[in-house]
């Protein structure tokens, strides 16, 4: 299959969930990570994330890339703060449009994977695909936000994967990297007021994130609940049992 994007025949093996984000997921060292997907039995181990070969090609993976580094970066300074939950986390500088074109690259993988989680996002794959892969100008329909999730000890322990999502009457793909909630928003409504206009980037090189419990999340909810599960279980004690046995 061609790159999407360009055309290019040869495609590579391109992960939906960036690796390095996969690979901060707080875990023993040659531990396997979980990835369980929603109406499936069994869940799935992987060291790297999922990846699909047939969407895009080197040259236009690693504009994805750019911005995936950029993003990666500024989360792990981004979690070094501490405050109290629920509030307002300034961040100076901050390249917002960058940020934009993070979130809009990670929807777009995975409204065009033949992979587990593809979602449906209409029109705007052609639109993010513009943004994160085009350079094209952010139209006011495409704008995102964050909010941190607060573990007790302020470590990564899960991703999870876009999903479509409302946010008082807009559209939006919601995806949790970084121990920080993204809010793309994929419509013409306006951005809402349940975070604070200063957490949303588009054009912004002056901005802010919320913080919040992981347990007043669903996110950190649905973590709990997974990972307390029976097939969980069973593989972490798999897991634990091998490396007990290592010489």
């Amino acid at each position: 299959m061609a790159c999407l994007i360009c055309g290019e025949a040869k495609t590579i093996e391109a992960h939906l969930i960036p690796k390095a984000f996969v690979a901060e997921v707080k875990t023993e060292r040659g531990v396997q990570h979980l990835i369980l997907h929603k109406g499936e039995a069994r869940p799935r181990v992987s060291h790297t994330g999922v990846y699909d070969r047939g969407i895009l090609c080197g040259p236009c993976d690693s504009i994805l890339g750019g911005h995936e580094d950029y993003a990666l970066e500024l989360l792990r300074e981004l979690r070094k703060p501490s405050g109290p939950s629920g509030g307002i986390i300034g961040v100076d500088p901050i390249d917002g449009d960058r940020m934009v074109r993070f979130a809009a690259g990670i929807a777009w993988k995975y409204a065009v994977t033949t992979q587990p989680g593809r979602i449906d996002i209409g029109p705007y794959v052609d639109v993010l695909a513009d943004v994160a892969l085009r350079d094209a100008p952010i139209p006011p329909s495409v704008d995102v936000a964050m909010l941190r999730i607060v573990e007790l000890d302020g470590d990564v322990y899960f991703y999870r994967t876009p999903m479509p999502d409302r946010k008082e009457g807009a559209n939006v793909v919601r995806f949790t990297v970084g121990s920080f909630i993204f809010f793309l928003k994929i419509d013409q409504r306006r951005n809402g007021s349940t975070l604070p206009a200063e957490c949303w980037l588009r054009g912004r090189t002056k901005g802010a994130f919320v913080t919040g419990d992981a347990e007043l999340t669903e996110e950190g909810r649905m973590h709990r609940q997974l990972s307390s599960s029976a097939p969980s279980r069973r593989f972490f004690t798999e897991m634990r049992a091998r490396k007990a046995r290592r010489p």
